[in-house]
């Protein structure tokens, strides 16, 4: 099981979830940055290994507008035993 992290242009995301929704991704925790001369996104997500290269296909297809290092890829190594990364707010 990997955790993803990616950082990418906040005008791409709601396609970029979409397509990630596509592929069975049906957890995606978003935080999104504003200053006054740049938005950006960080997305957090669960998947399998098997699933990685996909998930960068689509992030750096889907996220990104086109300039070059206006998106960010990490990839962690997550137990399968780990809990959620998403906090639960409907306890």
């Amino acid at each position: 099981m990997k955790k993803v992290i990616a950082y990418v242009n906040t005008l791409r995301v709601h396609w970029l979830v979409h397509e990630l929704q596509k592929i069975g991704i049906d957890e995606i925790m978003v935080v999104e940055y504003f200053k006054p001369t740049s938005q950006i996104s960080r997305l957090e997500l669960r998947c399998g290994n098997n699933w990685v290269d996909k998930v960068r296909d689509i992030i750096h297809d889907i996220g990104t507008t086109g300039n070059a290092c206006d998106h960010y890829f990490e990839v962690q190594d997550l137990s399968p035993d780990d809990k959620s990364i998403f906090p639960n707010f409907y306890q």
